[in-house]
């Protein structure tokens, strides 16, 4: 009777480990499996980087006034447009490229200024002064008939 319970014994335990290295298999499948699909879709991202391009904001031309400014929204990030003296127009992202602050406008020194760490960035965008690493991302500008065109392709 022993020896049955010893065999009896020793077959739980084998089915208890073969349920264990199952687990586990499964669990590094599984994570290998989301890793890749990680990298496959990175690789695509890259190598089509304008497939998922967004729709570029539309603002009609009377609504900027000359020498003036007007706030919008591309991509989920804060932006301005500058309409300039000599009728041109600048638009620009008003997320700063050190920590991601958001920068405020000062049209009488004609600058951009970050409240964070103190950065400030010319009317260009071109850091001026404090620990920006790079300049503020200016974003495309189309004027089509009445209608200003900000982003997109």
């Amino acid at each position: 009777m022993s020896e049955i319970s010893t065999q009896e014994a020793s077959k739980e335990s084998f089915a208890v480990e073969t349920n264990r290295r199952g687990l586990l298999k499964g669990l590094f499948g599984f994570l290998g499996a989301v890793g890749m699909g990680g990298f496959f879709y990175a690789l695509d991202r890259f190598l089509a980087p304008g497939a998922g391009a967004l729709p570029p904001v539309e603002i009609p031309l009377g609504e900027i006034p000359l020498g003036g400014t007007y706030a919008l929204n591309y991509g989920g990030s804060p932006g301005i447009l500058i309409h300039e003296e000599d009728g041109g127009l600048r638009a620009l992202s008003l997320v700063c490229t050190h920590l991601a602050c958001t920068v405020a406008w000062n049209p009488e020194k004609r600058e951009f200024h970050c409240p964070c760490h103190d950065g400030l960035f010319d009317a260009q965008g071109g850091v001026l002064s404090g620990p920006p690493p790079s300049p503020l991302e200016r974003w495309k500008v189309q004027v089509k008939g009445d209608k200003v065109l900000v982003g997109g392709v």
